[in-house]
């Protein structure tokens, strides 16, 4: 086999190796020359006479301590078994090779990697089998870079590996993706003609699966004669692994097709990929064969009906259980959230803990993670918080990350800065999570440094933590950082996904670059329907009222996506700018004619602003009165800011008690009527609103500026001397105040 070698590789912290020198020689084990070969008669004699003495001498201690310890280790008592062994070892034992091995092979199994350690460095021989046991050992417990320097160390002590060694080398070559010492080891493999071993083609299958190398592991799976029901079943979650769903159900039917029957580990991997209609076929395939009662296939099968929105048929396998385990229960509680039934989750979560299963660090993590849905739960959520700290649970990433995420969506920001800060190994969901936190709690200053810090430090955002960013430079209008995130978002290929692309769409319209905006909506691979929303909405808001009403008709005639609340929203507004009140009658009636959405109070008030900005006040008056729900203060304060522009004051008076008296302490209202009264010349009135004001307390909120210098906001109100360098610049406003003074006075003089 030809393995390519040009591929971009993630390599193990190992210095530069040589696995073999290709001039060498392979090194044959050497053979006893204590038999004679060629006289039969004589060395059957000498085997005899040797086994006579050894079946008359009485045990030794050694041979005690040997039995003794091969019995530790047979009733899994290791413990007992290496204290034992080196206590044996500094008397002078001796074991042997094979029961060393056999210790050694045990207590890597037990998970006991340093005991295993120990007991190999007092080995003073070892063979393949000894060295196998090592590499498989630290595979396992996942330190798969410790594995390949023991296999080096191997090959350079002259010791031969057969195919269970490089079985175990190409598993550590896969686990850490590092595909250029794979192709040494594959060299090495074809030397000692052992290619063809079926347990080396699973191995390299699972390789290039974990390398993304899809072809090449389909090249492998074909050159296997008779393939094995493992065979296909490595190359089917490889198929999964990569997202190719289609090339998975192709060649799980091919598996039918020859006969091989699937076992739950195909099933669930399977199940993965399948569609509502497959799925219920291989799960009729389960209940036949009673695989439907395999916990962890019937965990997939639950996932895949709530994948599908087939959440009774999910309930109905979890309910068909005779046994369940926490894989089973967190697949069931995870379920329920898909269907954002929280309170169903939360019960099932309980009814879990009632029945005497332990939680897992997932389970923890989807449960706390369902906490911050809803402000109702927040208590259970800390209660959690406190059981996995005593459970010492809250070091895992899954549940710091859970945590985050739950205190970010019930406004405790504090507790999640908390949490951040005791995260020892945060990972890249660990930092996306704090910058998605402060974004959607308005700390956009904060999200922004985040994301600057985590890049500083080498940790590469992915787009959830990039689209937060860029929504938080939105907000702020500081485009020119939102420049530099496009441009890190272009270098990582995110730029065109959706949630990335959206950000851009929207972090450019609302700075009033639309020709950017509609350049980065042009460039995504897909469109959502937020993609065309935020489109619609930047062109709306920025007065190309008719644009977004030509976007939003290339939107429909697409016939892929429907129109939401917020589609209509945009062009309601779009409507308004243009003061195109038909077409904003006959959105309104579409919105719910044929689409079927409620008009929220969004909706009316925009109809209201309208009307009160065409004058039609008495239409505006109708629709509030229509409205299926009391009007808020977002609807009077629409109308009183309408009837200031027209100059009402009848009807702006009536809208302005009934804002002061759902929001008294606000002091739009008042500025609103105030500035009413002024138009009329109304003094008097101006004096008492006034007056009324400072009764209350109710004071007017500073409206502040802000500009960006060298990535620095510098924010700032009307006589504002907060700033540390407010003498210099009130010095050089004086400066350009006579400047201006001067041209003017020029100006004047010339006229």
């Amino acid at each position: 086999m030809i393995i390519s070698a040009h591929f971009p590789i993630l390599e193990p912290s190992i210095s530069t190796i040589h696995l073999f020198d290709p001039h060498s020689q392979l090194k044959k084990p050497s053979i006893s020359k204590s038999l004679n070969l060629h006289n039969p008669q004589k060395t059957q004699q000498t085997l005899s006479k040797s086994l006579s003495k050894t079946i008359s001498k009485p045990q030794t201690p050694q041979i005690t301590h040997a039995h003794h310890l091969r019995h530790l280790i047979e009733t899994k008592n290791l413990a007992a078994a290496k204290n034992f062994y080196f206590k044996a070892k500094r008397a002078g034992t001796q074991f042997g090779i094979v029961l060393e091995s056999i210790l050694i092979d045990a207590l890597m199994k037990a998970g006991l990697i340093a005991d295993a350690f120990k007991v190999f460095d007092e080995m003073p021989e070892r063979n393949v089998v000894t060295w196998t046991s090592m590499i498989r050992g630290c595979v396992h417990s996942g330190d798969s870079i410790s594995g390949l320097c023991l296999f080096i160390e191997m090959l350079e002590s002259d010791v031969i590996a057969n195919e269970f060694t490089l079985s175990a080398a190409l598993l550590a070559c896969t686990e850490l993706a590092a595909l250029n010492f794979a192709s040494q080891i594959l060299s090495l493999i074809i030397r000692l003609g052992i290619e063809s071993d079926s347990r080396i083609r699973i191995c390299l299958i699972g390789l290039y699966s974990n390398c993304g190398l899809m072809n090449e592991a389909a090249r492998v799976f074909d050159r296997m004669g008779a393939v094995d029901l493992v065979g296909f079943t490595s190359l089917i979650s490889g198929f999964c692994r990569n997202k190719m769903f289609d090339s998975a159900v192709r060649v799980f039917g091919q598996m039918i097709d020859r006969g091989v029957h699937p076992n739950e580990h195909t099933i669930t991997s399977i199940l993965t990929a399948c569609g509502p209609l497959l799925g219920k076929q291989i799960h009729t395939y389960m209940i036949k064969t009673m695989i439907n009662q395999s916990v962890y296939s019937s965990s997939a099968l639950i996932e895949m009906y709530s994948r599908n929105y087939e959440f009774n048929m999910a309930k109905l396998v979890f309910d068909e259980l005779d046994d369940k385990n926490v894989v089973t229960w967190s697949s069931m509680i995870s379920c329920c959230l898909h269907k954002e039934s929280v309170d169903e989750a939360l019960k099932l979560f309980e009814e879990m803990v009632l029945e005497g299963i332990k939680p897992n660090e997932f389970t923890f993590a989807t449960v706390i993670g369902a906490c911050g849905l809803f402000s109702g739960s927040i208590k259970l959520g800390q209660q959690l918080h406190c059981l996995v700290i005593k459970l010492n649970f809250a070091i895992e990433n899954r549940i710091s990350n859970a945590l985050i995420t739950m205190y970010s969506r019930n406004g405790d920001v504090k507790d999640l800065e908390k949490v951040f800060k005791r995260t020892k190994n945060r990972d890249v969901a660990s930092w996306c999570a704090v910058v998605s936190g402060y974004f959607q709690n308005g700390f956009h200053e904060k999200s922004i440094r985040l994301l600057v810090a985590m890049h500083n430090q080498g940790v590469t955002p992915n787009e959830y933590g990039l689209s937060s960013a860029l929504s938080s430079c939105s907000n702020l209008a500081v485009l020119d950082q939102g420049k530099q995130f496009h441009c890190l978002a272009l270098k990582l290929g995110c730029a065109f996904d959706v949630c990335t692309g959206n950000a851009l769409v929207n972090m450019y319209a609302k700075c009033g670059i639309l020709d950017d905006a509609r350049l980065a909506f042009d460039v995504m691979t897909t469109h959502d329907v937020m993609s065309w929303n935020s489109l619609i909405h930047g062109y709306a808001h920025n007065g190309h009222g008719r644009t977004a009403i030509k976007v939003f008709t290339e939107m429909v005639e697409m016939n892929l996506l429907i129109p939401d609340h917020s589609t209509f929203l945009a062009l309601l507004v779009a409507c308004g700018h243009i003061g195109h009140v038909d077409d904003a009658i006959k959105y309104f009636r579409v919105m719910k004619d044929l689409y079927g959405i409620n008009p929220s109070s969004s909706h009316y008030a925009c109809m209201v602003d309208m009307m009160g900005r065409a004058g039609l006040f008495k239409a505006a008056i109708c629709i509030i009165e229509q409205m299926p729900f009391e009007p808020d203060v977002l609807m009077w304060k629409t109308l009183l800011g309408s009837c200031k522009l027209h100059g009402n004051l009848e009807l702006g008076k009536i809208a302005a008690k009934k804002v002061l008296e759902l929001t008294p302490d606000d002091s739009a209202g008042y500025i609103l009527l105030s500035n009413l009264h002024a138009m009329h010349r109304e003094w008097r009135e101006v004096k008492r609103v006034r007056l009324m004001m400072d009764e209350r307390g109710v004071k007017k909120d500073a409206g502040w500026s802000w500009i960006e210098v060298k990535s620095e906001i510098h924010a700032f109100i009307a006589n504002d001397e907060s700033h540390p360098k407010s003498e210099v610049i009130y010095q050089r406003l004086v400066e350009l105040y006579e400047v201006i003074r001067d041209e003017v006075c020029s100006t004047e003089s010339g006229l």
